[in-house]
């Protein structure tokens, strides 16, 4: 009895990895510096379902001291609490390709491998964003004194400032604007409209464009209706674990057949914020987005995060 053996077949286990790692190198560096270093993009290896560690929470101020007073002071304690980051599973795949399939195309298998890499290293990135935004609304809508509302037709740019009034004194911290392509847009139409000044086709505008000389990142990933407002590091997405790929022959078809499929770990870490249970481990993205898994353990606010600030429409259609 004849069959197909793994020495029979021609797999680019190794090109594949490289175009994962060579593709995912250049995300990394272009996103974290096009976000302002608002969401971070890292590698590190985290062992277990959580990444943690305790703190002091002490607080304190100063008060009036009575010089001409012996009464006796109350001991003020000294609290802990910890942050939490959780981490989540993620898979690519398969995909699988028949030999004759590129070799009629005059191509060798090889490219498909690199072509697989590259693709998956695209779709982690695109996945690690959906996670990070996902966890980040969760978390601070689990703090509604860091949400607020406002409406692009009728306030303008003033909605900005609603946010950036969460933040108190401390507004100048926020590093980046996320929202998606239609409020961006909204905010450039309200741009152009309140120009300050055109004479020959040259026009000038406040802001850039409008936002308060604050990055704006735009994806569709963004929340309909939604803007964040958000402080440096305010969520990290750390690759956890080393991630696997493998490329296998498939032997059991009426062509000779290469699959390709690949698997990893992140870690999401949200500033000022934890995740709220440690015995909730393996979250789906659907657990991320969840509210009620997410509690604040920053002491203020003004320390977490961001903010959130929810687009309504009362101009009626």
């Amino acid at each position: 009895m004849t069959a197909t053996v793994n020495s029979d077949t021609i797999i680019y286990p190794a090109l594949m990895q490289t175009g994962y790692l060579e593709r995912k190198q250049d995300n990394l560096n272009v996103f974290n510096a096009a976000s302002a270093s608002a969401i971070l993009l890292t590698n590190e290896l985290v062992m277990g379902d959580y990444s943690a560690s305790a703190f002091y929470k002490i607080g304190g101020s100063i008060a009036h001291r009575d010089v001409n007073s012996v009464a006796a002071v109350t001991n003020e304690k000294i609290a802990m609490d910890e942050m939490v980051g959780i981490k989540t599973p993620w898979k690519y795949g398969p995909y699988a390709t028949t030999e004759e399939a590129f070799k009629r195309r005059g191509k060798s298998p090889a490219e498909f491998s690199m072509l697989i890499g590259q693709d998956m290293a695209d779709a982690t990135a695109e996945g690690f964003i959906e996670f990070a935004l996902g966890s980040l609304e969760a978390a601070i809508r689990a703090n509604a004194t860091m949400v607020t509302s406002g409406d692009l037709a009728v306030e303008g740019k003033k909605v900005l400032t609603k946010g950036l009034r969460t933040m108190g004194d401390k507004f100048g911290t926020v590093a980046l604007w996320v929202m998606d392509s239609m409020a961006y847009l909204d905010i450039v139409d309200e741009s152009i409209d309140n120009k300050l000044f055109e004479e020959a086709g040259v026009v000038v505008y406040g802001g850039v464009p409008g936002t308060m000389g604050k990055p704006v990142l735009v994806t569709d990933q963004c929340p309909a209706d939604t803007i964040f407002g958000l402080n440096q590091g305010a969520v990290t997405v750390k690759e956890s674990q080393a991630p696997a790929t493998r490329a296998y022959p498939i032997e059991n078809q009426e062509n000779l057949a290469i699959g390709y499929r690949g698997e990893g770990t992140c870690n999401i870490e949200v500033l000022g914020y934890k995740w709220k249970d440690k015995a909730v481990t393996n979250p789906n993205p659907t657990a991320l987005k969840n509210s009620s898994n997410w509690e604040k353990y920053a002491t203020d606010n003004k320390a977490t995060a961001g903010f959130i600030i929810d687009l309504i429409d009362t101009v009626a259609p």
